[in-house]
């Protein structure tokens, strides 16, 4: 009887545990603005309309070469569109390829700094860069180019470092170097 209760308690305790741990949730998604393709866009336009206009002046054949200005034009917003980020509430996914798709993972309990940067071209379309620094071997520094809302992101993101370190228990130290000694501060 006695072991019988131990059991129910201990399969108690442990659906208790298991539902005190949070699901992975995703807190954004999302890929680059082709508004990084924008310079290119415009540049390999001038030049399809110039080597159409050659050829209708000089040389007819030679309007097959207006092809290649495009298709380079459909490669770059390609690699832009097939460049994806996904952010939830323990890592963040970073996913790049055309045919052959490599995701790269990065702990958010891992992530030291966040910083934000708002180019000028890119904050015309309300849009930025968000940096992120950790202590991750593989990704000690890691780039979201071109995001919307990039200040509502970082604060999310911000959260999100430290909720996951409090669940971890995880706490950075920081190391003084030679130049910053106890003697110089």
């Amino acid at each position: 009887m006695i072991l019988l209760f131990s059991i129910f308690v201990f399969i108690a305790i442990l659906q208790n545990n298991m539902s005190d741990k949070q699901q992975e949730e995703v807190i954004w998604e999302g890929s680059q603005s082709q508004v990084l393709n924008f310079g290119i866009f415009i540049s390999m336009g001038i030049v399809f309309v110039v080597v159409m206009a050659l050829s209708l002046l000089f040389f007819l054949p030679a309007a097959v070469l207006g092809i290649i200005p495009l298709v380079y034009i459909f490669v770059k917003w390609l690699v832009v569109k097939n460049q994806k980020y996904k952010i939830t509430t323990e890592r963040i996914f970073y996913t790049t390829g055309i045919f052959s798709k490599k995701t790269e993972a990065m702990e958010l309990y891992r992530v030291k700094d966040v910083d934000m940067y708002e180019p000028f071209w890119q904050r015309m379309f309300k849009l930025g860069n968000i940096s992120l620094s950790s202590s991750d071997q593989t990704t000690a520094n890691f780039l979201l180019k071109a995001v919307p809302k990039p200040a509502e992101l970082m604060n999310s993101i911000r959260k999100s470092v430290e909720t996951r370190r409090d669940v971890k228990r995880v706490r950075g130290i920081e190391v003084l170097g030679d130049e910053e000694s106890i003697e110089n501060l």
